[in-house]
């Protein structure tokens, strides 16, 4: 019983989010604007990085909610909710091989380093700086000063890294917990971008599949010796779908509200069939196998009976990166409040109605972030690719 009010409680807060999403982009004149300028966009997958993020909220709210209740993180105590953490991830990092390939083809192979890596850097750093500012903010007023001692200061400068490093500890502070360790997925992106263009001669024809095999093997022979390397699969199936997407009779087919369905169908009896431990276990590929058909799906085109492509949740894929990095940092802070003022014993009602006012606040907060942190820098980027273009414009965006 209580797996299954946990359960609601993360289904209330979902549908409040896109709730507050669909009034963010009915009322601002700047979302209005900027979702109705889609230009070359793919929509469908502007949504479905939105339903990513809110995965990934999902997830961490349950998680909260344990925290505050058991004082133990990591067991969101439902295996949908335990499941929705994992299966955002790596629907990014499928996305974002998807959307880079697809790039690397259009380029017949040749990727601009310095293009990608500014482009990337304008993208990541501004919001990324602007969470690490806050958290160090929170830190500070929460704990003594003790890690800024000046034997710290490597840990301290790993923290710059903009995710490229994974965080240490800063002498005994560990500052993931300010924002649920949400950072180490920063530490692939970079990986991937930084061998993007070293690799993107594979792009043309389909040579993609020799790379998957590869990869799929050095996968098993890393499991063999106690080495994760599945995250670089999850990238490889977003490149996949470029290839197998190339024939446009295929993709049309793949449009139909009755393959939305089935690939709906298939992931959900995937995952059933994997079951909520396989990420745990660190077999998280066959959670990857169980998204994949989604992807594959909104990749060519299909709109899940017009979901996808609603301004609710193009709006939420617009602040997903914001809503990202910095829901960790809000749910943390007023978990904390609670325990402090030893409000800890509420009923779960009284939990997930302040979790769900809590998301409802972070997401008009991403929302500004967005708009005032990201958006300018994402202007710079883009005008700066426009110019080294010439007249043409990209097929595939950022």
């Amino acid at each position: 019983m209580n797996s299954l009010v946990i359960l609601m409680g993360g289904a209330l807060m979902m549908c409040a989010v896109i709730a507050t999403a669909a009034g963010i982009a009915r009322n601002s004149k700047f979302y209005r604007q900027e979702l109705t300028e889609s230009g070359s966009r793919e929509l469908a997958l502007d949504g479905l990085r939105g339903m990513a993020a809110l995965m990934v909220m999902a997830h961490h709210a349950a998680l909260s909610n344990t925290w505050l209740t058991t004082g133990e993180w990591g067991d969101a105590r439902n295996p949908i909710l335990q499941l929705f953490g994992p299966m955002g991830v790596i629907i990014f990092f499928m996305l974002t091989g998807y959307l880079f390939w697809g790039k690397a083809r259009v380029a017949n192979g040749k990727m601009n380093i310095v293009k990608l890596w500014r482009g990337r850097l304008l993208r990541i750093a501004p919001l990324y700086m602007f969470s690490l500012l806050v958290i160090l903010l929170v830190a500070t007023t929460q704990t003594d000063t003790g890690w800024l001692a000046l034997e710290n200061w490597k840990s301290l400068l790993r923290l710059l890294a903009l995710g490229a490093l994974n965080w240490h500890k800063v002498g005994q502070m560990d500052f993931t917990v300010y924002n649920a360790g949400v950072t180490w997925t920063l530490h692939y992106e970079w990986a991937f971008y930084l061998m993007l263009p070293f690799i993107a001669w594979l792009a043309p024809g389909r040579k993609v599949f020799g790379l998957a095999v590869i990869a799929y093997l050095l996968v098993w022979v890393g499991l063999w010796y106690n080495l994760n390397l599945q995250g670089g699969l999850y990238f490889i199936l977003g490149m996949l779908c470029p290839v197998l997407l190339e024939n446009p009779s295929l993709r049309s087919q793949f449009r139909h509200p009755v393959a939305a369905c089935l690939a709906l169908s298939a992931t959900i009896l995937l995952c059933v069939l994997f079951g909520s431990d396989s990420f745990v276990k660190g077999h998280s590929a066959s959670i990857a196998g169980a998204v994949f058909p989604l992807l594959f799906v909104a990749a060519a085109g299909n709109q899940f009976l017009n979901i996808l492509t609603h301004p609710a949740m193009r709006c939420l894929g617009a602040i997903s990166f914001s809503l990202y990095l910095l829901h960790g940092i809000v749910f943390r802070l007023v978990i904390h409040i609670l325990k402090v003022n030893g409000l800890t014993s509420l009923t779960q009602l009284d939990h997930w109605l302040i979790l769900i006012i809590t998301a409802i606040a972070t997401t008009l907060l991403c929302a500004a972030t967005y708009r005032w942190i990201e958006f300018p820098f994402l202007s710079i980027s883009h005008k700066k690719c426009l110019q080294a273009a010439g007249p043409a414009t990209e097929t595939i965006p950022n």
